[in-house]
């Protein structure tokens, strides 16, 4: 059964926390009522504590008659006070609460400055002021006489200290006092009562502890932190079952989350010297908040339910984090966060926007503790360990911020909107900087590569999982994130280690890419743009041809320890197998081939058709193709077998693709251009190739340009591919098929007669020759020049 918020019209006022209702009060007490008299009441016991210390120091009279003096003048003010309740309530309140202050202030001077008093009558004494101020406020029903009673007997130890005197004494005082505001609690609901108790005995507790919170003085602390912790408890639950009907269960944040917060912070000072001490706390504190959870819900039912919840989440925290405790020791900073991701959970349960600012910035706070504190005692156990647990929790505490932020859109403010996406990238940033460091420390060299690839795809497959169960479109951002990761990791490992498939990663990447398929194949369905779609799927493929020419070239040139070109025909030959892949593999891939074919064999395959082009002109020019430890054959080696295969399969790919080509702009010309240029590129780098490999002359352009062998064989190469083109052209009527084999026909016949005869003739001229001027002749016989016709125009016209 959820919970339903009360009518607007009941609900107490947004600012209700600690800090806005001691500021509603103040103002209402400051504007309410008669403004001289409240404010003389405050002088004057500021004005009798600073009296009685300078009493203590100048004055001749004997100290026991000084302070039967103060407290006969606060009887009457007592007195008078109450005299007048029904006349003038407001300034009869006013006196009485001054009166009660000065009485606790001299009980106390007594006690601890002057030791005029035993103890036993000093606890009598204060008893009985406190039992007096608790009635005569449930009496009048003044929630200010509590307030200002309460707020006197807390000033009364700052005012009139010497920094000397029993902590015994101080905390036996404040206990009085506290008794004194649970008995009121029994029978009022004053949130500002509770406030201040809460907040001047933690606070006042934390100062003395700051110097002095040792081992030696466990004995005598110890027990007065438990009962403060259990008055406070038993405070937040007689303030949720004193509501009204209408409001009954209503919760206070403030004290169901800061008593266990405030109280964890000073056991961890106060144990931290005994071994195992924080854990056995954490444990015992777990332990009895799901207890005490369990009994209420077995005796309340329902109308406690928000509050059964809170400790039950306060006790399964504290309960989980005894065992890293156990281990390694204090995690403050992991349980700030979470108490900052408890108070945004109550404050949207209650319309309150205080606490779930307050939890935002303690969550903050957390970070910046958690740096500045944070350390590590190796133990050798991978995660159970504070520094991993600590940043884990703070992560759960921002992305469960976020979460119900979120999914309360509707209720929080325009502020908080803005900061949820913030909070959401806080929380996501301190997961993964929390296990990328935990990586660090336990794995080594490959390892680490290894589990990256595992974080990161279990990171977006598991957010993926929870976005489908908890319908949290945020978290889509976490899966898509995967393939900008993926390229991160590629790009880093490349760098590392040179490749990619070694030892445990080659399951990660595999794990990896089946998760971004699956991702996408998921949100497919969603509400995701056709664009972004196919970024996707293009970034993954284009991701997989790149891992593996780099895997196969590593692979290549480690396993055949000889020339060069073994190694580079893995970078043409893999993305010529996915090209293969993408025209043909529809038959045996439904997902995602055979559904998106237009998007594969297009867009995606587009950019590996120019990467194979441009691969070809590289290594053509760049590389002698030695084929070591095999001996070099024109054709039957492994870079050029690559450029023929690479070319057969452009054409087929550009038979398939025409049509969208056209629409890009690029007509039947262009490709046959680029095509037939990369051919006759290739035969010539094939030639140069031979003549480097069997003439021995040297793979640089100026000794092959300069080698008579290469000319002549140029020369013969040229005039037999402008032969067959003249042939085919005039057969098939390719105008600019004819175009070309003629002009190359040309270029042979300027060329030979370019070549330098001075010297003496070589065999390699006189074949060129020869063989060129035969081929002049055949072509004259078999391919006259076709006569122009209209049909001609066309780039390919059927006969």
């Amino acid at each position: 059964m959820s919970f339903e918020p009360p009518d607007p019209s009941l609900k107490r006022p947004a600012r209700s926390a600690w800090l806005g209702s001691l500021i509603e009060w103040l103002k209402g007490y400051l504007s309410g009522g008669n403004l001289i008299v409240r404010v003389g009441v405050i002088v004057l016991f500021f004005g009798v504590a600073f009296l009685l210390k300078y009493a203590a120091e100048h004055s001749q009279l004997p100290m026991e008659l000084r302070l039967v003096g103060v407290a006969l003048g606060g009887v009457l003010m007592l007195g008078f006070g109450w005299r007048l309740r029904h006349q003038r309530e407001s300034y009869a309140l006013a006196l009485q609460g001054g009166a009660v202050g000065l009485l606790y202030l001299t009980v106390f001077a007594a006690l601890r400055l002057y030791n005029l008093i035993p103890a036993s009558m000093a606890f009598a004494l204060l008893l009985l002021f406190v039992a007096c101020s608790a009635l005569l406020a449930l009496l009048q029903n003044s929630r200010a006489l509590a307030v200002l009673g309460s707020a006197g007997g807390f000033l009364a130890p700052l005012l009139i200290s010497t920094g000397e005197g029993s902590h015994v004494a101080l905390f036996g005082y404040y206990l009085l006092l506290n008794t004194g505001i649970l008995a009121i609690a029994w029978f009022r609901a004053w949130r500002i009562l509770n406030l201040l108790g809460f907040g001047s005995t933690f606070v006042i507790g934390s100062l003395w502890g700051f110097q002095f919170y040792r081992s030696e003085f466990f004995a005598t602390t110890e027990p007065f932190l438990i009962a403060f912790f259990l008055m406070y408890v038993a405070v937040a639950v007689l303030f949720a079952l004193r509501q009204p009907p209408n409001l009954k269960g209503w919760v206070d944040g403030s004290l169901v989350f800061g008593v266990p917060l405030a109280t964890a912070a000073l056991q961890a000072a106060l144990v931290k010297d005994f071994e195992y001490g924080l854990a056995f706390s954490a444990l015992a504190l777990g332990g009895f908040y799901i207890s005490l959870a369990a009994l209420l819900f077995r005796r309340s039912g329902e109308s406690l339910r928000l509050l059964c919840e809170s400790f039950l989440a306060t006790g399964v925290v504290f309960s989980t984090l005894a065992i890293p405790f156990a281990l390694e020791g204090r995690l403050s900073s992991a349980f700030w966060a979470l108490e900052g991701g408890a108070m945004i959970w109550i404050g949207i349960r209650q319309s309150h926007l205080l606490p779930r600012l307050f939890g935002l910035l303690l969550q903050l706070l957390a970070g910046l503790l958690y740096l500045e504190a944070g350390y590590r005692i190796d133990w050798g156990l991978p995660l159970l360990n504070s520094l991993y647990l600590g940043a884990a929790l703070i992560a759960f505490a921002g992305i469960f911020s976020a979460f119900y932020l979120d999914r309360h859109w509707q209720q929080s403010h325009p502020l908080e909107r803005r900061l949820t996406p913030l909070f959401f990238a806080w929380g996501l940033l301190w997961w993964l900087g929390g296990n990328f460091q935990e990586i660090l420390h336990f794995a080594q060299g490959v390892d680490e590569s290894s589990w990256l690839l595992l974080l990161l795809t279990a990171t977006a497959v598991g957010a993926e999982l929870l976005r489908r169960r908890l319908d949290w479109p945020r978290l889509r951002l976490v899966s898509l994130g995967l393939l900008p990761a993926l390229l991160l990791m590629l790009v880093a490992m490349g760098q590392v280690h040179g490749h990619y498939l070694i030892g445990w990663a080659s399951l990660g990447w595999v794990l990896m890419f089946a998760a971004l398929y699956w991702i996408i194949r998921e949100l497919e369905w969603d509400e995701m743009p056709p664009q972004l779609q196919r970024y996707w799927h293009a970034g993954n493929f284009w991701a997989l041809c790149w891992l593996l020419s780099l895997e196969t070239a590593w692979r290549i040139d480690w396993l055949i320890a000889g020339g060069a070109s073994w190694e580079l025909s893995g970078w043409g030959f893999v993305p010529l197998l996915m090209l293969l892949l993408l025209m043909h593999g529809g038959r045996w891939l439904r997902w995602p081939l055979a559904r998106l074919t237009d998007l594969y064999s297009t867009i995606i395959a587009a950019p590996l058709a120019a990467w194979l082009l441009g691969w070809g002109l590289l290594v053509n020019f760049t590389s002698p193709g030695d084929p070591s430890p095999l001996a070099y054959l024109p054709l039957f080696n492994p870079l050029d077998l690559t450029m023929l295969a690479l070319l057969l399969a452009l054409l087929q790919w550009w038979r398939r693709a025409g049509g969208w080509l056209l629409a890009q702009g690029l007509t039947a010309r262009h490709c046959f251009m680029l095509l037939g240029g990369s051919g006759f590129l290739w035969l010539n780098g094939m030639l140069a190739r031979t003549v480097h490999h069997w003439a021995g002359v040297a793979f640089m352009p100026d000794a092959l340009f300069g080698s008579q062998i290469l000319q002549a064989g140029l020369a013969m190469l040229w005039a037999l591919l402008g032969l067959v083109g003249m042939v085919v052209g005039h057969r098939r009527r390719y105008r600019l098929l004819w175009l070309a084999g003629a002009g190359l026909m040309g270029l042979v016949v300027v060329k030979l007669f370019l070549i330098d005869l001075s010297n003496t003739a070589t065999l390699a001229r006189i074949v060129a020759f020869l063989g060129v001027g035969a081929l002049l002749l055949l072509v004259g016989y078999l391919a006259p020049v076709p006569p122009r016709q209209p049909q001609l125009e066309s780039v390919e016209e059927q006969p």
